[in-house]
């Protein structure tokens, strides 16, 4: 009976030891925005709060990540689809120099900022990490790794939301 139990044991936390090596931050944080403090280029300070009222894209990425670059196209196609009603906010830890240059190099009309914070305190450890928040503030849609926002789907969430 022992050994019994002792297999069932080791075969629970082995299980619960690879869910975790498999599948830990491909869940995104609930509320990583609530704790952001974001810098401007200027090295202004700046809250996620400042754009209620507005539906908002968080997206928190790397300046060497591929699905990131990939994303933020679509992002951009997004927020000139719905420029009165959505507003698109890149978020990353790196410095300014190398955010600037990545800009750069993509053309990218999106408005970047750096975390006061390392993404890793605010639980992103994978990118991009990427939320569709309502006027309020509340999650509609959370991604991980997950490049394509310019979809049907997403623009009826934002149509919707934009009649409430």
């Amino acid at each position: 009976m022992k050994n019994k139990l002792r297999t069932f044991l080791l075969i629970v936390i082995f299980a619960n030891i690879i869910y975790f090596v498999v599948f830990s931050g491909r869940i995104a944080p609930k509320n990583p925005f609530k704790e952001t403090i974001l810098l401007d280029s200027q090295n202004k300070t700046h809250q996620i709060s400042e754009y209620e009222g507005k539906m908002l894209i968080v997206s928190y990425f790397q300046t060497w990540c591929k699905d990131c670059r990939k994303e933020m196209p679509e992002l951009m196609a997004l927020q000139k689809q719905f420029p009165d009603q959505l507003k698109v906010l890149m978020i990353s830890d790196e410095p300014f120099d190398k955010i600037n240059n990545m800009k750069s190099f993509l053309n990218l009309d999106l408005s970047f900022y750096k975390s006061e914070k390392p993404l890793k305190e605010l639980g992103i450890h994978r990118f991009p990490t990427t939320y569709l928040l309502d006027k309020k503030g509340r999650t509609l849609e959370s991604k991980v790794e997950g490049i394509h926002w310019n979809t049907v789907e997403i623009k009826q969430l934002i149509e919707q939301q934009s009649e409430i």
